[in-house]
């Protein structure tokens, strides 16, 4: 055998990398309803051996995990406009109203000039 054939036949020893695999599966059947107690029973008559705790760690991290990536995967989306021509050949530009992107409007402020108070009023 070779090293590379050698290397193949090597087993992954961390039980994380070996579950890493399988969450998009354990997270469908646990949408689906099907209990934790479930799941780590199923995985541990499969040789995992996981506690409660460390299986709920997993289960954080990875989800911690896909969160993080979709946060970086989902852009702010632009504001789409509509080019097109009417009947009579005037060029339109229209806003989309399902892509525009809301702004919080800022609240409305003050002039304060604290010269401007009396010194009876400061007392």
């Amino acid at each position: 055998m070779n090293l590379e054939e050698e290397l193949a036949q090597l087993k992954v020893g961390t039980k994380a990398k070996r579950l890493q695999e399988l969450w998009p599966a354990l997270e469908a059947k646990l949408g689906e309803g099907v209990r934790h107690a479930e799941i780590l029973r199923l995985l541990n008559e499969q040789g995992f051996e996981l506690t409660e705790r460390t299986y709920k760690c997993y289960l954080y991290r990875y989800r911690k995990k896909r969160r993080a990536i979709g946060q970086q995967v989902d852009p702010i989306p632009m504001a789409k406009t509509d080019n097109s021509k009417t009947a009579d050949g005037l060029q339109t530009e229209t806003v989309l109203a399902s892509t525009a992107i809301e702004r919080p409007q800022r609240p409305p402020t003050f002039d304060y000039d604290p010269r401007g108070i009396s010194p009876e009023l400061l007392k």
